[in-house]
């Protein structure tokens, strides 16, 4: 029988790992991001079309 210290423990770990878990899912702001597309002449001339991923991100998984 797993004594009282132990399930203590075992309770603490739980919620640590489920409140990580939630401010994980809860911060994740991935869906603010977006793609620019830039269309630039090179030093020939040509047109070059350069895509930006552009995140806002305050934390990074």
């Amino acid at each position: 029988m797993p004594t009282k210290r132990i399930l203590i423990l075992i309770a603490l770990l739980f919620v640590i790992s489920f409140s990580a878990t939630f401010f994980i899912i809860k911060s994740d702001d991935h869906k603010e991001c977006e793609t620019v597309v830039k269309k630039e002449l090179d030093k020939n001339g040509n047109s070059v079309t350069k895509e930006e991923h552009i995140c806002k991100e305050k934390y990074s998984f």
